[in-house]
């Protein structure tokens, strides 16, 4: 895969960023209070999360996507920032959170105001924002106007990849798991090469994955 660089625009300011932005916030907090009462079963107790996050930096590539991230019931920002620069670029080249924050930043990928931590679960709606500026998605009015402002960023930006195909109808603040976000990232591999975005053949992250499924 190549590099695409993609940066957005500036913020500015819209009467009702911030009221938008404290809900979301709100419904991603609930969740995550719900997520702890539940207990270490659904191994989202904070320990269990920075054992997990950890285990998603250091294992190679193809151990994440195939083997790693398939057993987890959600995915740390870690992982799923790891994961995103490999759609990106086709590899991590990268060794650190702070290393890969500051490059999806730099691309546009994520906002610095949405103050994901490492360890936290990621919700479908970051993830979705993620793919749709990595992926060139053309996006309608709203994702353009409002999105792009940061006004339902992640809202439009998953309407966006529903309207593509690429993902189910979902809440934006719901947690992601693991085999969703393969499987999201196999699609917008897919989405991309088709549209002529790699320079060379791109490899087809769908085929690799059922290609080491169904060796024994």
């Amino acid at each position: 895969m190549t590099h695409y660089g993609v940066v957005g625009p500036k913020r500015t300011a819209h009467p009702g960023q911030d009221i938008i932005a404290m809900r979301y916030a709100w419904s991603r907090m609930l969740l995550a209070s719900l997520a702890l009462l539940a207990g270490a079963g659904l191994g989202c107790g904070k320990n269990l999360r920075v054992e997990q996050a950890d285990q998603g930096e250091q294992v190679d590539v193809d151990t994440l996507l195939n083997e790693h991230l398939q057993r987890q019931p959600m995915v740390t920002v870690g992982e799923a920032y790891r994961v995103m620069l490999i759609l990106a670029d086709g590899d991590d080249q990268y060794t650190s959170f702070d290393q890969r924050r500051t490059a999806l930043e730099e691309r546009g990928a994520i906002r610095a105001e949405w103050g994901l931590e490492r360890e936290e679960p990621i919700d479908k709606g970051s993830v979705a924002y993620m793919v749709c500026r990595i992926i060139k998605a053309p996006g309608g009015i709203n994702y353009n106007l409002f999105g792009r402002l940061g006004v339902g960023d992640r809202r439009y930006a998953l309407r966006e990849l529903e309207f593509l195909g690429l993902m189910p109808s979902a809440v934006p603040y719901r947690y992601i798991t693991g085999g969703e976000l393969v499987d999201l990232v196999a699609k917008a591999d897919r989405y991309m090469a088709d549209k002529g975005h790699y320079t060379h053949e791109a490899v087809d992250l769908s085929q690799t994955l059922q290609e080491n499924t169904d060796t024994p």
